[in-house]
Order: structure tokens, then sequence, then C-alpha cells
């Protein structure tokens, strides 16, 4: 079966394009969700208006990625957590935790998809400071420092 997307569904398909599905996926998955419709001639023309609000969002997203690279290149993330004498915390700081206090600090929609810990792992489990890497586009990644004091 043949779809238009309706939104960007990450790691399959921009909103507009044309793909082909089986027809299980289409009727259990992307049409309740509404992320997809199915492609008649009438769609076509509704898919061509879908790629070009596609690429006025990709451009404003870009615009402000870019604005957010460069606040963030100075800004330092701080979070006081509960930690042992160890400098063990007693709950770690998740890639959401950090994901909303970027946004914050932003004003762009962040999530925990574009955070990468790098060695840590999914979360921070020690006080000090650590350099994380932000992909806010897919060219825009900046380098973020995250520092976490004993209550």
């Amino acid at each position: 079966m043949r779809v238009i997307l309706l939104q960007n569904i990450k790691g399959f398909g921009q909103i507009g394009e044309i793909k082909s599905v089986s027809d299980g996926h289409a009727r259990n998955f992307l049409f309740p969700k509404k992320l997809a419709r199915v492609a008649s001639e009438n769609a076509l023309k509704e898919a061509i208006a879908l790629q070009q609000k596609r690429e006025s969002l990709n451009l404003k997203d870009k615009e402000n990625a870019q604005k957010a690279v460069a606040i963030l290149a100075e800004a330092v993330i701080e979070f006081k957590k509960k930690a042992s004498s160890a400098g063990t915390l007693f709950s770690s700081v998740t890639k959401d935790e950090i994901a909303k206090q970027i946004s914050k600090i932003t004003g762009m929609e962040i999530n925990a998809d574009m955070i990468d810990l790098g060695d840590l792992g999914e979360h921070i489990k020690q006080i000090g400071e650590h350099q994380i890497t932000i992909e806010l586009d897919k060219n825009a990644k900046t380098q973020v420092r995250v520092s976490i004091k004993s209550e």
C-alpha cells in the first residue's frame, strides 16, 4: 500500500513523502495515529503542499538550532542531588532531566533522543562536571557542560 506521511517519523520518513508499506502496518499503526493517509490521486496534490511545509519547517529548525548552539556553547547545566560521601548519586541524572533544563535555556523543544552521554551510559551517576553532546539538527551538534553538585 502506498501512503503519504503526515508527520516526521524518525528512521522512516519525513512529512509529505510517499512510502510503500505493508497493509497491516498502515492499518494498525500509521492510520490510527494519524501519521499517514492513503496515497490517492487527490492526496498527491496534498503531498506537494506537505513537502513545501516540511522545507519551510526545516529552514526554521536550522535557524533555531544555530541559535541554540550559540547559547549552549557557553551554558552550564546545573543539578543538585543527594549523594554519598564517595560522590555517587542516590538518584541519577537522566537524559529527560537534562533535556528539560536545556529546553528551558534555549526555548527549543529538546528530547532525550538528541542527547548523547557518551561513556556515561544512560544516566549520570557521579557528582562533578561532565561533557555531553547534543544533536539539535543533522548539522548542529554541540558540547554542553553538566555540573552536578551534592545537596
